[in-house]
């Protein structure tokens, strides 16, 4: 096993602990503790996870990053850039128009959730 599959392993584990932690405590400064705790629980285990199927992979002999993989998530990205940018200005012109009082949380959570979506759909969408 090498540094960088250690320090990923670690990594998510330190995030599954803020996250027990936020969720355990409930600190009152902040607003959804329950929320934050769950998106840290999630991102450490999401992260524990993929490290130990790259080490499981690497382990059988199959090759997890080549030049094909890196031009495929180049791409990903590109596209769903160009999604958010057309999302967000659109979003920030109807709120300039209009009035509404929106609370920034589900405004972000929403737009944080169609990146990720989105990145994994382009992702697989270019990998075949």
């Amino acid at each position: 096993m090498q540094v960088k599959e250690i320090g990923m392993l670690t990594i998510g584990f330190i995030l599954f602990l803020i996250g027990l932690g936020f969720y355990i405590l409930e600190p009152a400064w902040i607003i959804n503790p329950s929320g934050t705790g769950g998106a840290f629980i999630g991102a450490g285990v999401a992260l524990f996870l993929i490290t130990l199927r790259e080490i499981r992979l690497k382990s059988k002999g199959n090759i997890v990053e080549d030049e094909r993989v890196f031009h495929i998530a180049e791409k990903a990205s590109h596209k769903t850039l160009v999604i958010l940018i057309v999302l967000e200005g659109t979003l920030m012109a109807f709120l300039g128009v209009t009035a509404f009082d929106i609370q920034a949380y589900p405004v972000v959570s929403l737009l944080f959730a169609i990146t990720m979506i989105s990145y994994a759909g382009f992702y697989y969408w270019y990998k075949k």
